[in-house]
């Protein structure tokens, strides 16, 4: 049926002169333009909402009073943080009343550059959800960083005019957005030549330099932990993105910023959520229930995960249940807990009580499969034969016990200090115990663990070294993962040598995840051969796996209950976020925006 066909059958149906397709009664209908519930009918014909009458249908659903909401949106996610590919991670969050993402791929670009990005997106394209995407900015995340991949302008040319590209993701250069770098400038014009947004990351901006960030184009931020913050931006018409991830709990925190006039420009995010805490708390109505609960109007905050979304970021016929727009919908039976018990994406509905009821494909690890050959033969497109599944390419024989020595000759380190549900670390300078030849010593200083990151992707041998606060609270072994934000070489922290080196080794003959090692022994592990990042897995398979390993490091190893225990040691890693960070080239003060000696006196 051509696209004249169909809008002639809409009408049609709308006048009651032929039947519509579906037709729910006796529902509360969310108002999102007037602010209110009505009582009443809701028609569907070809997917779209066609109107409030009692129209006949093939099909008429009694809602029993339910309130009908528009699906949900997440308006900024890492869909690799889930651990899962594009097809599962549908899978986990359609049946929560999330049909939408504007997801950054610039975890698997780091690892595998526009291969990478190609595979998301073909994956993506298996499943109901809807993957919008904001092509990744930084890659590496800045220019000393040791990734897998490095894209320019050209290199993102070649994707920005696709219909599922909506722009330019989250621009963590913030300081070569305001110097005008000439790579920066030059993906920021290609952005703009296609009519395409760009998204920001500017913690601890000033004033002065936050205007001129957003007069070069920028246009969002999620990466706000105050009210001040947030209303900076929001007083320069800035998109404000409230995040509650699994290792990042800003929510709570910036929800006093919102008020009548400003709602508008405040919108929900995920940015990194792993599975286990999907399927533990939710996802996008897990916001929505804070919201509530904490005093929002459910109206507003239920624009805030939908209408809001859509108006930022241009997507047509999405975000509310007006007569025009996708039948994109959920039943909910609580204005408190949000939880969905039916989704409907463009009238059909796909998940009822938690579960998938209905797929574009009934396998999606084969789906996955069929995404792997994709970008295998982009690959080769590109000469470069290498697979997702083999991005291990580390020189671990490089990786010894004399290479973990710590020298502090002073005896006084600069550590790095987590802080509860954020992302943010302190540099914490004290006095540490050393060895006869000047090295740390794990015996003379209890609590105080090492951390390491390895290169992995081009087998140089490099290996950042620095100290972890005793917070983080490792006991008892080691922890390594090769998600290591944004880079994603290998970051592993232990209270000893050989634990610590025994779960590199792990991740190594794995093809990368989660090692846990204790006593020369592997406790756990959980492999993700997708670029080190995701498992072939199914979200309900992944999450298991990994909901054991979460208890095993609170169990055994410890783990601080205020951080997550694989999410937080993956963002140690990432030098864009305040303050004290470690990379394969060493520790890295953003304060300062330079490296810096562990001796805290050199």
């Amino acid at each position: 049926m051509s696209n004249i066909e169909k809008s002639a059958n809409i009408l049609l149906a709308s006048q009651g002169k032929i039947r519509s397709n579906l037709r729910i009664d006796n529902a509360q209908i969310a108002d999102l333009y007037n602010g209110e519930f009505f009582h009443g009918s809701l028609c569907v014909h070809e997917g779209v909402i066609i109107g409030y009458k009692n129209l006949e249908a093939d099909v008429v659903i009694d809602a029993e009073g339910a309130y009908i909401l528009p699906n949900f949106m997440d308006a900024h996610v890492h869909i690799e943080s889930s651990m899962l590919s594009p097809a599962h991670f549908a899978e986990l969050v359609i049946p929560f009343g999330t049909d939408t993402v504007i997801a950054d791929p610039h975890e698997i670009a780091n690892v595998q550059g526009l291969d990478g990005i190609r595979f998301m997106m073909a994956s993506a394209k298996t499943s109901d959800l809807d993957v919008r995407i904001m092509l990744p900015s930084c890659v590496p995340a800045l220019p000393f960083e040791d990734a897998g991949a490095c894209l320019l302008a050209d290199d993102l040319a070649e994707l920005m005019g696709d219909d599922k590209v909506l722009g330019l993701g989250e621009m963590m250069n913030a300081f070569g957005v305001i110097n005008q770098d000439a790579e920066v400038v030059d993906k920021i014009n290609l952005a703009k030549r296609h009519g395409k947004i760009m998204d920001g990351h500017s913690p601890n901006l000033d004033s002065s330099s936050l205007d001129s960030y957003i007069l070069a184009g920028v246009k969002t931020d999620h990466e706000c932990v105050k009210v001040e913050e947030a209303q900076d931006r929001l007083r320069r018409a800035m998109y404000v993105l409230m995040r509650e991830g699994s290792a990042a709990h800003d929510l709570l925190n910036l929800l006093p910023a919102v008020n009548a006039y400003n709602n508008k420009y405040c919108l929900f995010c995920t940015d990194d959520r792993h599975a286990a805490d999907i399927v533990k708390r939710g996802h996008i109505n897990t916001h929505v229930r804070m919201a509530v609960g904490a005093g929002i109007e459910p109206l507003q905050a239920i624009r805030m995960a939908s209408l809001n979304i859509a108006e930022c970021y241009g997507l047509e016929n999405k975000g509310s249940l007006a007569v025009g727009m996708h039948a994109n919908f959920m039943f909910v039976r609580s204005l408190e807990d949000f939880i969905p018990h039916a989704v409907f994406i463009k009238g059909k509905k796909v998940a009822e009580d938690g579960k998938m009821i209905a797929k574009k494909q009934s396998d999606n690890k084969a789906n996955d499969t069929q995404a792997c050959d994709t970008q295998a033969k982009s690959n080769q497109r590109n000469g470069n034969l290498e697979k997702l599944t083999s991005s291990m390419r580390t020189s671990m024989n490089f990786v010894m016990p004399k290479n973990l020595d710590i020298a502090i000759p002073s005896g006084k380190a600069r550590l790095i200090k987590v802080c509860a549900h954020s992302l943010f670390t302190e540099c914490d300078i004290q006095a540490v115990g050393i060895d006869e030849n000047g090295n740390f010593d794990f015996a003379k200083n209890k609590g105080i663990l090492k951390i390491a990151v390895v290169e992995r992707h081009k087998g140089t041998g490099k290996i950042g070294l620095g100290l972890l606060h005793e917070q983080y609270g490792l006991q008892n072994g080691a922890i390594a993962t090769s998600i290591a934000h944004d880079s994603h070489n290998i970051v592993v922290a232990g209270d000893n040598d050989a634990d610590m080196l025994l779960a590199l080794q792990t991740i190594e003959s794995m093809g990368g995840g989660i090692a846990m090692t204790s006593q020369g022994k592997v406790l756990a592990k959980l492999e993700l051969c997708l670029g080190g990042l995701m498992s072939e897995d199914s979200g309900d398979v992944v999450a298991s796996k990994l909901e054991k390993l979460l208890e095993l490091a609170k169990s055994h190893y410890g783990i601080w209950d205020k951080a997550d225990a694989f999410m937080t040691l993956s963002f140690l890693a990432l030098p864009v976020i305040p303050r004290l960070k470690l990379t394969a080239s060493g520790l890295f003060d953003m304060d300062i925006f330079g490296f810096v000696n562990i001796d805290a006196e050199k």
